[in-house]
């Protein structure tokens, strides 16, 4: 890994020296070691959120998607459009925790923010809402 530093995110100073304070702006430093931590943290939530949002689609989407047979208790009784709301929302939540972990990744070999994966995120993010919102037009 590289060497340790800290870092103002408001102004951009970065040092080697371990400051608390930034001496530029006077807003408080960050160390590379507890962005790194950060980094981890991230990494773990990405990972759960991913993890688990997928497991549930692939658990649910068989149900929700299906057409006929078996009882009420076994199948999604809400409209085609319903059912591809929630799944497009599960596909939403998987993105986050896929950027989610993409973002720890980075600040853990990095030991930096990197501001274009939250901005990409959140382009995507408006992105799908446009799109949510044309299908529901369709769909009504």
């Amino acid at each position: 890994m590289a060497q340790d530093f800290v870092r103002c995110y408001k102004c951009g100073y970065e040092t080697t020296e371990t400051l608390r304070d930034c001496p530029k702006c006077g807003r408080r430093m960050i160390s590379s070691k507890r962005m790194r931590g950060l980094g981890w943290a991230q990494l773990v939530i990405g990972l759960f959120l991913a993890g688990f949002m997928t497991a549930l689609t692939v658990y649910l989407a068989p149900l929700m998607l299906q057409t006929g047979g078996g009882s009420s208790n076994e199948r999604f009784t809400g409209t085609p459009a319903q059912a591809l709301m929630i799944l497009l929302l599960f596909g939403v939540v998987i993105f986050f925790g896929l950027t989610s972990m993409a973002s720890g990744l980075w600040q853990i070999k990095t030991g930096r923010r990197n501001k274009w994966i939250l901005i990409i995120c959140f382009a995507v993010f408006f992105f799908l809402i446009v799109i949510v919102s044309a299908v529901r037009t369709i769909l009504s």
